[in-house]
């Protein structure tokens, strides 16, 4: 089972990884709202790569709450805890940076600029880093090691 585990810890960190890129090429066009969003994404995917590694229990993986998933990851690596702010600031752009009705009037394009993207992508890499860290910590190079 852990070979598994090892194995889905890979893909989604790998993607969560595409994913901060993707949020990188996004603010560079100006588009800061999507930016934001895949930030939450890279982060998201990070944490349930850790949370699959250590065999947190299915509930923790079907939410989108950073929060919680840090609240859940915090249970089996205590310094996890730290994000917990990084992981609120992201929260917010779960809804609002997608769809026109999570914000008052206008659409999220709008509403959304270079200084938000870029502490989204900061709190983002953040997560990323100490996740990173965290595997490097226990020599599991290959699920760090780009395709």
């Amino acid at each position: 089972m852990k070979g598994k585990r090892i194995s889905e810890a890979r893909r989604w960190f790998q993607q969560a990884c595409y994913d901060l890129k993707a949020a990188r090429w996004n603010i560079e066009g100006g588009f800061h709202n999507t930016a934001c969003f895949l930030a939450h994404q890279s982060a998201e995917k990070a944490l349930k790569s850790f949370l699959y590694y250590v065999g947190a229990r299915r509930s923790a993986l079907f939410t989108h709450s950073l929060v919680e998933m840090i609240n859940e990851a915090e249970k089996h690596v205590s310094s996890l805890a730290v994000l917990v702010e990084e992981a609120r600031d992201l929260d917010l752009h779960y809804i609002p940076s997608r769809y026109p009705n999570g914000l008052p009037g206008g659409y999220p394009h709008r509403f959304y600029g270079t200084r938000v993207a870029e502490e989204a992508l900061i709190a983002a890499g953040k997560i990323l880093d100490t996740i990173e860290k965290y595997y490097q910590s226990e020599a599991e190079s290959a699920i760090l090691e780009p395709d």
